[in-house]
């Protein structure tokens, strides 16, 4: 048998101008099954025809995987349509298929569907290669969705329980076929997880309807060696793409004791972290410094009390301040995300975030919109009050709005996070920002390729021009928010 892993070409442009990631829960499933067939990895998000690529790479396999989230899944939907057409089994896997495996097994996707993997993939994908391999049907595999084989629909198995991470095996970095092009600020990137899970209730959240409210976290060696196999592959940078890293921020002081006592702290170290984590130890900060870390996405989420209570985010409105200066003083890259559209705010309330970031002296912040997910406690909140406009999960990337507020139309939330984007990136950022210290080459080049995007929006702004709806797609479909493919 002959496997191929997809990831998804789509990709958020924001996130994706600063680091372009290689998917890391590939190589891991592809770990679990390189001992009983060929399997092969592609990265295709940094393709620029990915659909030509699929049509003439999936010859001569067997089984071709796909993993979406919300927002990716129509697009899945069109590479299973090549896979189908060549022969080959799909089987689909991340947050979308697994929470909405039954509105799948009842409608016309599952035509292109042929297994989904639900939840915690490394066990349930092995066990279904294995059923294939002998030639069984999968009725005991639990955590896969298939089809019935008398017709109709399609099986539901009971779900997997969580892994123990003692069973979860080293990634398998040699099955990827596309190795270059994945890059934070030019240089070569690659990810490492140290856990798995978050105990906390974020409304908006998809991870504890994946995983529950755990929290489970790898051996620090296990980290470490995971660290040097990344490097041997070519990685300079290893970015951290835990759900909550900062739950425990002891745990994570004595890993960047690890890095510091392993002699790693030449390669430059990037993660998501909370704000209240962050905030919580000035320690910690210093440590992370000492080890190398030079990047930090802050989940902020918004500086209103009342936000953040709908929210349902545990912070203190001043963690925000407290954690953005902890990791300045330490030379490190703050990033955060802003979620701005909730229930309750008006105009003012938007321009808040930006307020903050401005003062904040924020290098990279990303004005999100609050996004009704699907499964989620917020969107059946945002439901029940009428709020919810659009249920297209294509533009369900926390760019676009599909949501209005009790003052604010959806058109008019999209306006006004547009215009923070457009306005935040000026002359007084330059100045401020540490991005050119820490990556002059990079942020030179950065500034020659976007001054004409921003100049032109600027402009469109000065003259009152109307903020197209699909504002993103147009400047991707440009080429402006694309940075070199593979």
């Amino acid at each position: 048998m002959k496997i191929l892993l997809l990831s998804s070409p789509v990709v958020q442009p924001d996130f994706d101008r600063i680091a372009r990631l290689p998917n890391l829960g590939l190589v891991s499933l592809a770990a679990h099954v390189n001992d009983l067939c060929t399997v092969h990895v592609a990265d295709i998000h940094g393709l620029r025809d990915h659909r030509e690529y699929v049509r003439r790479q999936v010859q001569g396999y067997d089984l071709v995987g796909l993993t979406a989230m919300s927002f990716q899944y129509q697009e899945a939907l069109a590479l299973a349509r090549i896979v189908k057409d060549s022969g080959a089994r799909t089987v689909f896997g991340g947050y979308h298929p697994t929470l909405a495996a039954e509105e799948i097994g009842k409608s016309d996707d599952r035509q292109l569907i042929d297994f989904i993997v639900r939840g915690e993939g490394e066990a349930t994908f092995r066990e279904l290669v294995e059923s294939q391999l002998a030639g069984k049907e999968p009725n005991d595999v639990l955590g896969l969705s298939y089809h019935d084989p008398r017709g109709g629909g399609m099986i539901h198995n009971p779900a997997r329980p969580l892994l123990d991470v003692a069973d979860i095996r080293m990634p398998d970095r040699d099955a990827r076929l596309i190795t270059r092009g994945f890059l934070t600020f030019d240089v070569p990137i690659d990810s490492v997880e140290t856990s798995r899970g978050c105990t906390q209730g974020c409304k908006f959240c998809s991870i504890n309807l994946m995983y529950g409210r755990h929290f489970r976290t790898f051996p620090l060696e296990r980290v470490i060696e995971d660290i040097r196999d990344a490097e041997e592959h070519g990685a300079g940078s290893i970015f951290f793409p835990d759900d909550n890293i900062t739950l425990h921020p002891k745990r994570l002081e004595r890993l960047c004791q690890a890095i510091i006592d392993a002699n790693l702290t030449h390669l430059r170290y990037k993660t998501q972290a909370s704000a209240s984590g962050i905030a919580s130890s000035k320690r910690l900060v210093d440590k992370m410094g000492e080890a190398g870390f030079d990047g930090v996405f802050l989940g902020v989420e918004s500086i209103n009390k009342r936000n953040l209570e709908f929210l349902g985010k545990g912070q203190m409105s001043n963690d925000a301040e407290i954690a953005v200066q902890y990791l300045h003083d330490n030379n490190i890259i703050v990033s955060t995300g802003l979620i701005g559209g909730n229930p309750d705010d008006d105009e003012e309330d938007l321009w808040e975030n930006f307020r903050l970031a401005r003062r904040l002296r924020v290098d990279f912040p990303i004005f999100y919109i609050s996004t009704p997910y699907p499964k989620t406690q917020m969107r059946a909140e945002l439901e029940e009050m009428g709020l919810v406009t659009r249920n297209d999960f294509t533009k369900y990337d926390g760019m676009h709005a599909n949501l209005r507020t009790k003052h604010l139309t959806d058109e008019q939330v999209q306006y006004i996070t547009w215009e923070m984007n457009a306005r935040y990136y000026d002359l007084e950022w330059i100045r401020y920002n540490k991005v050119k210290r820490i990556y002059p080459k990079w942020f030179a080049g950065e500034i020659r390729r976007l001054l004409p995007f921003y100049a032109r929006r600027k402009l469109e702004l000065a003259m009152g021009k109307k903020m197209p709806r699909d504002f993103f797609q147009e400047d991707l479909e440009s080429g402006e928010l694309c940075k070199g493919v593979v």
